[in-house]
């Protein structure tokens, strides 16, 4: 029985390495730039090993789009749906974001380079879209709170959403650029509430 979890947990410690691994170095050189030889040379394993667990270097990327896109898609749904003010809600998603950045800075970086450098890769069409369908479900929230008095009448719904996505961007960039963790939950309310007063002004 422990020589079967020890099995378990080095097969899901080499599955890591390789994902790691494969996600800084596409978001280095996006997936064109990549080869299979270099994932391995950079993660120390074979090339036979990383076929075993991924298959091929498309279904590496793939999984890492699956992935990236799972591991947000709940939680942000689940932020969207909790009854609480639309500010507490637009908090709550920049903290999700920023703890994203701090916890898996690769898989971030990944997900930030793929809107720097587009490839017209087929299987992108479906994260792009999900990516489309968080910033609408941001604009309909900034609505909301215009609609119950939580913002000012004028607030610019689209605008609003695009420069809080803006913003949550630069400071993840600025935290895989930096040493010093930036990145925090203070920051978080500050962003929003410097935010929330310019749409009460």
């Amino acid at each position: 029985m422990q020589a079967a979890q020890s099995s378990i947990h080095e097969a899901s410690g080499t599955r890591n390495k390789i994902f790691r691994t494969a996600a800084q170095l596409f978001a280095q050189k996006g997936y064109s730039g990549v080869s299979m030889r270099e994932i391995s040379e950079a993660a120390g394993l074979s090339k036979p090993t990383i076929y075993y667990y991924f298959g091929s270097k498309e279904g590496i990327y793939k999984e890492l789009l699956h992935v990236s896109l799972a591991q947000g898609l709940s939680l942000f749904d689940a932020i969207v749906k909790r009854d609480m003010p639309v500010k507490q809600k637009l908090i709550e998603i920049v903290k999700f974001r920023f703890r994203q950045g701090r916890e898996h800075p690769e898989f971030v970086k990944f997900v930030l380079s793929l809107f720097v450098v587009p490839e017209r890769l087929p299987f992108l069409s479906h994260f792009i879209q999900e990516a489309e369908n968080r910033r609408k479900i941001l604009i309909s929230l900034v609505q909301e709170g215009k609609d119950k008095g939580e913002f000012g009448v004028t607030a610019h719904a689209e605008l609003t959403a695009e420069i809080l996505l803006g913003t949550i961007t630069h400071f993840l960039w600025r935290q895989i650029n930096c040493e010093e963790q930036i990145l925090s939950d203070k920051l978080a309310e500050e962003i929003v509430e410097l935010l929330f007063k310019g749409l009460n002004e």
